[in-house]
Order: C-alpha cells, then sequence, then structure tokens
C-alpha cells in the first residue's frame, strides 16, 4: 500500500505537489440512492464500466436542476427522461474516450499543467494560485485525486476534435446557403400564458399531496450517513519547520550541477530549396546559388524567404527558426550555423533536406546559475525531500498501527502522535473535509469498516494526503415525515397544474389566430400584452431560447398569410407567437473580414457534425450493458 504511494509520488508527479493536479469532472450532490443498490456500475460499455456513483451525481445534478424549475415536483415522464439522458452522456463520453485512447492519443504533462495553471477560476492577480485552486474544489466538494485522469481525457478528446475540425470542409454553394441562412431576420409578434400567475388560482388537495408523497418516496429519504474519527497524515504538514545545512545544500548543487547550466543559443533564419523530383540536384543547386547572389546584391532576407523558401514552416516568418541549442539541427546545417557571426549569411549548405542558405542573427550566450543563485531553489527542494521523507514514514507507521489495533483508533493516535478527529456527516457522496473520493466511499461504507466498526487501511485521499478512518455512528437512509416536504410538494404540483392549464390556454388561443381571428384581438380578450420585438437575428439574445429556436424553425409565410405556432418555455410558460415576414441574408452586403470569420465558424460547426456523427456511429456499435435495477429499463440498450 505504501508503495502504491510512493510509486505515484515519483518521476514527473513529484514535480506537482504544489501544483496539485486534480480536478474531478463530477461534483458532488446530496440526498438518496436513487432507488438502486449501493456500489456496482451503472453500464458496462465494451466491457468497461461506468461507475453507479458517477450515474448518480450526474443524474442527481440534473434532477436539482429541473427541481429548480418545477418548484420541488418533477412530472414522472421528465424524470424518467432525465434518468435516460443522463445514462446516454456518459456512454456516448466513454464511448469516445475508448476511441481516443485506442487511437493512441497521448497529451503530454506540460500540456496538463498548461491546462490548470491557465485555468482563471484558479488564477489570483493573473497567477496560478494553489491556494485559490484549493479552496474552489473544496467549495464544490470536489478533491484534486482524479485530475490528472479525467483532464488528461478531456484534453485528449480535445486533439480528435481538433483533428477533426481542421480537415472538414464546404462547397461554395454551402457557404452561400449558410450566410443566407445566419443573416436572416425574421419578424414576430407574441404572448405568453404565465404559469406563476395562473398558479395563484389553482388548489393542490391535501389527499393529492399525500398521494404523491407516497408514490415517489424516493424523492423524500435523507441519505444515509456515518459519523466518522479519523487520523490523517499530510505532507504540507510534514513540511513544517524542516530546516536543512549548509553542507547538505552544497553537496546537493554539485551532485546535479548541470542543471544549472544553460548552452549557447542562436538566433537564425534560412531559406531552403528541395530537389523537386522531376529536378537534378545540379538544378536544385544552382537555383540556392541564384538565390543567394539576390542576397549577396542587397534583397532583404525574410522577404525573399517568404516568396522562394520550401519550407511551409518558416517561410510565413521570414525564414526564422526561432532560438537553438547545438543538437537541435542536423549536422551540416549545425556545422554551418555555429560558424557564422552574427550579421553574416552562409555559402549554400547542403543536407538531407535540401540546399539552405543561413543567416544568423544573434548569439545568447550559454551561463550558469551559481550555489547562491540556485540557493533557495535549492532549499525548498532539499525541504520537499526531507517532508516527503517525514510523510512516509508516518503513513506506513499509521498503516501498521491501524492494522494491529483494528477496534481503536485511540491507541494509534497515542502512538503516532498524530490527532484524532471527527467528521459528524460523511455520506456515499463523501463529505467535508475530504470532498468525494470514490475509494474512501468504498471503504466507509464496506462490510469491515461499516458492520464491523474496524479500523480502515490506509486510504490514499491525494498525492500528499492519507488517513485511517474508523465509523463510530451509522445513520441508515430514513423516509422524511409527510409534514417536512408537504409545502415542497403542495407547490410543485401547483405549478405543474398551471404549466398544463397553461399550455391548454395556448393551443385554445392559436386555434383561434389559425382559424382567422386577429392576434391582437385574442390577446385582448385574454387580458395579454403583445409583444412586438425588433427584427430578430438567429443570436438574439431578447427572446428565451426555445422561444427563439421555434421562431427559426417556422415556414416561412407565404405571401399576405401569417404563421403561428406555440412553444412551452423551460420556465413553465407557453408562448404564441404570430411570424410575419422573413427576411433572407445577403452575402454581397458582408464585409469580406467578416465572411471570412464565417467560413471558419461554417467549418468548425462541419467538423462538429463529424464529432458528431462518430459518437453516434461509435454509441451504436458499442456493446452497452445496463445495470437491471438502474431505472427498471431492459438489460441491454
Amino acid at each position: 500500500m505504501l508503495q502504491t504511494i510512493r510509486d505515484r509520488l515519483t518521476g514527473w508527479v513529484a514535480i506537482f505537489f504544489i501544483v496539485v493536479i486534480g480536478l474531478t469532472l463530477v461534483v458532488s450532490f446530496s440526498g438518496g440512492d436513487a432507488g438502486v443498490a449501493a456500489g456496482g456500475f451503472a453500464a458496462r460499455v465494451n466491457g468497461e464500466d461506468i461507475p453507479l456513483i458517477q450515474y448518480r451525481r450526474q443524474y442527481q445534478g440534473q434532477l436539482a436542476e429541473q427541481q429548480e424549475i418545477y418548484q420541488g415536483v418533477v412530472p414522472e415522464p421528465l424524470m424518467a427522461q432525465l434518468q435516460r439522458n443522463t445514462l446516454e452522456r456518459l456512454v456516448q463520453r466513454k464511448v469516445i474516450t475508448q476511441y481516443v485512447r485506442d487511437s493512441g492519443f497521448r497529451v503530454s504533462t506540460n500540456r496538463l499543467v498548461a491546462a490548470i495553471q491557465g485555468a482563471t477560476g484558479f488564477q489570483v492577480g493573473g497567477q496560478f494560485s494553489n491556494q485559490s485552486y484549493q479552496a474552489v474544489l473544496a467549495s464544490q466538494g470536489m478533491t484534486p485525486q482524479g485530475f490528472e485522469r479525467d483532464q488528461r481525457e478531456v484534453l485528449a478528446v480535445g486533439q480528435l476534435q481538433e483533428g477533426i475540425l481542421t480537415s472538414a470542409f464546404f462547397t461554395p454553394s454551402e457557404f452561400r446557403q449558410f450566410i443566407v441562412l445566419e443573416g436572416e431576420q425574421r419578424e414576430i409578434a407574441y404572448v405568453t400564458f404565465k404559469a406563476a400567475g395562473i398558479a395563484t388560482g389553482l388548489e393542490v388537495t391535501d389527499a393529492s399531496v399525500q398521494e404523491y408523497y407516497q408514490a415517489n418516496p424516493d424523492i423524500f429519504m435523507t441519505g444515509e450517513s456515518v459519523a466518522l474519527e479519523f487520523i490523517e497524515v499530510d505532507l504540507a504538514t510534514m513540511s513544517e519547520g524542516i530546516e536543512v545545512s549548509e553542507s547538505e545544500l552544497r553537496e546537493y548543487y554539485e551532485a546535479d550541477r548541470e542543471r544549472y547550466r544553460t548552452e549557447e543559443e542562436r538566433l537564425a533564419r534560412h531559406i531552403l530549396i528541395t530537389v523537386a523530383a522531376d529536378e537534378d540536384e545540379q538544378a536544385a543547386e544552382q537555383r540556392a546559388t541564384d538565390v543567394l547572389a539576390r542576397l549577396v546584391a542587397g534583397e532583404e532576407f525574410g522577404a525573399l524567404a517568404a516568396e522562394v523558401s520550401d519550407d511551409p514552416g518558416s517561410a510565413a516568418e521570414g525564414g526564422s527558426l526561432g532560438w537553438a541549442r547545438s543538437g537541435d539541427f542536423v549536422a551540416a546545417f549545425e556545422e554551418a550555423l555555429f560558424a557564422l557571426e552574427p550579421g553574416q549569411i552562409s555559402g549554400v549548405v547542403r543536407s538531407e533536406f535540401g540546399f539552405h542558405i543561413i543567416r544568423l542573427d544573434n548569439i545568447r550566450s550559454g551561463s550558469e546559475q551559481s550555489f547562491e543563485e540556485a540557493r533557495e531553489e535549492l532549499v525548498a527542494e532539499l525541504q520537499q525531500r526531507k517532508a516527503e521523507d517525514r510523510y512516509y514514514t508516518a503513513a506506513e507507521q499509521l498503516a501498521d498501527l491501524a492494522f494491529d489495533n483494528p477496534g481503536s483508533l485511540e491507541t494509534v493516535a497515542q502512538d503516532t502522535g498524530l490527532e484524532r478527529k471527527r467528521i459528524d456527516l460523511f455520506t456515499r457522496s463523501g463529505g467535508v473535509p475530504f470532498g468525494y473520493n470514490q475509494l474512501l466511499v468504498d471503504t466507509v461504507f464496506g462490510e469491515a469498516v461499516l458492520d464491523h466498526r474496524e479500523n480502515s487501511p490506509l486510504v490514499e485521499l491525494d498525492d500528499g494526503q492519507a488517513v485511517v478512518v474508523r465509523v463510530v455512528e451509522h445513520r441508515p437512509a430514513t423516509l422524511k415525515p409527510l409534514d417536512t416536504v408537504a409545502a415542497e410538494i403542495r407547490a410543485g404540483l401547483l405549478m405543474q397544474q398551471a404549466m398544463e392549464v397553461a399550455a391548454d390556454r395556448g393551443r385554445a388561443f392559436k386555434q383561434r389566430v389559425v382559424g382567422g381571428e386577429v392576434f391582437e384581438a385574442v390577446a385582448g380578450e385574454y387580458g395579454l400584452e403583445v409583444q412586438t420585438p425588433a427584427l430578430l437575428g438567429r443570436a438574439a439574445g431578447t427572446l428565451a431560447p426555445e422561444l427563439l429556436r421555434a421562431v427559426f424553425a417556422a415556414p416561412k409565410p407565404a405571401d399576405g398569410k401569417r404563421v403561428y405556432r406555440g412553444e412551452a418555455l423551460a420556465n413553465g410558460d407557453f408562448a404564441v407567437f404570430q411570424l410575419n415576414r422573413v427576411i433572407q441574408g445577403k452575402p454581397e452586403s458582408i464585409p469580406r473580414d467578416i465572411r471570412d470569420q464565417r467560413k471558419k465558424l461554417l467549418a468548425q460547426q462541419a467538423g462538429t457534425a463529424e464529432v458528431t456523427a462518430l459518437a453516434i456511429d461509435l454509441r451504436n456499435k458499442a456493446s452497452v450493458v445496463v445495470a437491471p435495477d438502474l431505472f427498471d429499463q431492459a438489460d441491454v440498450l
């Protein structure tokens, strides 16, 4: 067990003790167990499990959003759809990540660290802050432990998407049609039947509240929880008060002195003339000689490189190769480069890539960081090493003593000198101060710790943090009393009724105007104000998104006619609109630079469609087995 901790703290992982690698992609939730057994899997995709806890957390997050919209009581059909949609999103994510992994996509450590440090949510004053990072994680009930895996996964999928997007293309006619549609404007008038206002005139009986409560007990369960005692070892704490001697610093510096040296660097440009397939070498060399003659005659190097160089990577940059050290180029090129003085141009140089003409722009001398200059860094590193040694020793001692004294943590605390602490509320979704950690949850609610009240094994929460826990109190999930949730149920049922009434009235309104009655006159009978916004574009932010989508999905009105549609809104209201006219976009009226931006956008959309098609194809071909009791659906999708 301790060896696992040591292994994970070697190599590149050790570099990031301070920049803690971690940000789970799943946030915590509170409440019950969604009606399924604890542990296990939600679905098995091509033989790989989607953890049940991951499904629960995603579903509870979606359900909480809908409960806010519906004021507590979500219609049963919508709850069932939420369950299916949640699982389907997780399945699609799994098949994509499997494809990315099997296709060999990899994310470098540098890119991973850059992604973390570049996230604005973790920065203070424009700089990455570990304190801010930890605070954000804690506020969301997250732990750092899962970040390396999850963030690498996300970035690898991003590589796939980027590759597909950059290879997407479209035809000129498709682009013109895109501009016409994107620039389209529509004129409407609309009314809104407000569910909240309707709800004030409705009633919900006590019998209806009782019936809903009895039919949906899972919604009103308190979560199973425990109270815990724990002892932790923490690398950050171990780091306090560590001192290093001058002789230790000197020895450490001399043992790896090369790391404090930098080599000479050279800033150069080149022009490359390759040997064409239908050209002999002498002809290519002559072309290079002609280019050299033009330079000698006074032509500007960068402009000439952009004109004639066959190196696509540097030609657009005036032939610039950036700063380079010895060993960065092939031998013949490097020999010529390092023979030049700043401002000099080489003769024609042959390499396996073709014929080069090289100009040295500048030299940056190598340097060596002295012991005094490196001292602060040396102190920090040696303190870190000593802290790690302390941490490993304490963790190993804690693990051994907890095993030798399975019935109590009191003796363990006395022998280790570590503090015994308590958590009053820990659920299957985790709890402060640990956030959510799958291994810890499985350990706490496992048979040995929960039922037999034994000390747990050492559980690694994060790189540099491990605990031993003991359950001191177990509180099974229980049904909340009706009187504590009756008001919530009543409000939800009222809103559900109001939504149905709003929709019925809206559909009746629509039927009347479709039948020929005047829109404004019918609105007056209902006591509604007709809204007439200015011409709407597809990106208009003045309408609810679902209403705007319906407006642009409606067919173009025939001459002298109107088109009428009704649309249920996410907040429970129901809108009815009259589409008066459609004004097509005009490609010729859009400036060239804007059209170029639109081309990029269309290419991105085409690429996104291809990514979506790939995901659907992978999903259709996947073997997906759903846990039988997940939501009482078929075992196989």
